[in-house]
């Protein structure tokens, strides 16, 4: 995401339950939460949201595996249990990638089956051990059809990995989320379905030295759009 030096990054996103049709969507209220910004975990308003996104996990270009670096895990073990003691229903994500992730090696992962297996059992490894009630992939960006398929074949798959070890950990299935842009090559069908959250990424609009509030109100926003 765009400028990682913001405390917290509010967005607007929407639901996307699986097997329901688009019109029973419900509203989600998210929000990225980044390290070293000078905004501690316990100081999040949780209550404002339903899901809160940690960031980022990083995905490793020799293994292809995701890990969490060791100066972001003390804080990243913390994340769920402190937001819930103000919002008990909040639903946390890891989030995977981001704006300084290697572009070329998610780019490989998503087109290699076996780096994919890999990718995936890391990531459900790190979200259970972690606390977590989901993944959030934010790959900036595919840049070719090639890579938005290959985009799709990831989460279609990775849908289909999380719901298996639902069923051996007994455990409820991971959330899955996805941040996309504007290009008109994502595979909505591939994309949508298996996701249950999408993050439209949106920044950038103003003067940076004319803004002196968020490009997004708190109060009526979801009655407005």
């Amino acid at each position: 995401m765009a400028h990682q030096s913001s405390l917290l990054l509010l967005l607007i996103t929407i639901f996307l339950p699986l097997h329901l049709p688009f019109s029973a969507a419900a509203n989600v209220r998210g929000g990225y939460w980044f390290p070293g910004g000078g905004f501690p975990i316990s100081a999040i308003e949780s209550t404002l949201f339903t899901h809160l996104f940690c960031a980022f996990a990083d995905l490793d270009p020799s293994t292809y595996g995701v890990t969490i670096s060791p100066e972001n895990q003390p804080q990243f073990w913390n994340f769920t249990p402190t937001v819930a003691k103000r919002n008990p229903l909040v639903k946390t994500l890891l989030s995977i990638g981001g704006a300084g992730a290697n572009s070329s090696a998610l780019a490989y992962m998503a087109g290699n089956p076996t780096a994919r297996q890999v990718f995936f059992n890391s990531s459900m490894g790190l979200a259970r051990s972690y606390g977590f009630d989901g993944l959030d992939l934010d790959w900036e960006f595919p840049r070719s059809g090639k890579e938005m398929a290959d985009f799709g074949t990831l989460v279609d798959e990775w849908r289909v990995a999380v719901n298996v070890e639902a069923v051996r950990s007994g455990k409820p299935p991971l959330i899955l989320s996805a941040a996309v842009y504007y290009s008109p090559f994502y595979s909505s069908p591939l994309v949508a379905y298996p996701t249950q959250v999408i993050s439209f990424c949106s920044f950038e609009h103003l003067p940076l030295t004319n803004c002196t509030k968020g490009s997004f109100g708190l109060g009526k926003v979801v009655k407005d759009l």
